[in-house]
């Protein structure tokens, strides 16, 4: 009914928005490939990071777009290689957040941070499409 609060995430919302972050990952990947492929069509990349290889192949456009996501590459690694807790009590009052293990300790994801971050990967695969990079 309208005026009714809005629930607050739960668990579900909380491991939706991990996805959405690994998702865009995942796409934003696929335009790279996509890109390496329009250059030199030939090119084997089954060998190496798909990063290393673009970079090869189209170094200032590869410069602009990771220099701009650098910080959405360590999310979307810590959420791939150390997640390792997560906490979506809607009664806590406090925001839901995942927790992952680094090398040098434990970070926290608050889940508007991880929303935030799907969005900017959003928008730097569609720079990425786009070519205006």
């Amino acid at each position: 009914m309208a005026g009714d609060p809005v629930p607050a995430p739960n668990m579900r919302d909380l491991m939706a928005a991990v996805a959405y972050v690994l998702l865009h990952w995942g796409w934003l990947e696929e335009e790279v490939h996509a890109r390496i492929k329009a250059i030199e069509p030939d090119r084997e990349l089954s060998e190496g990071s798909l990063w290393f290889h673009w970079r090869e192949v189209e170094p200032e456009a590869y410069q602009q777009v990771r220099g701009n996501i650098q910080r959405l590459v360590d999310v979307r690694n810590c959420l791939a290689h150390g997640l390792c807790g997560a906490n979506a009590d809607p009664r806590s009052g406090s925001e839901a957040h995942v927790v992952c293990r680094t090398g040098a300790g434990r970070r926290l994801f608050k889940m508007s941070e991880l929303e935030r971050v799907a969005d900017a990967l959003h928008v730097a695969r569609n720079d990425v499409r786009d070519r205006r990079v």
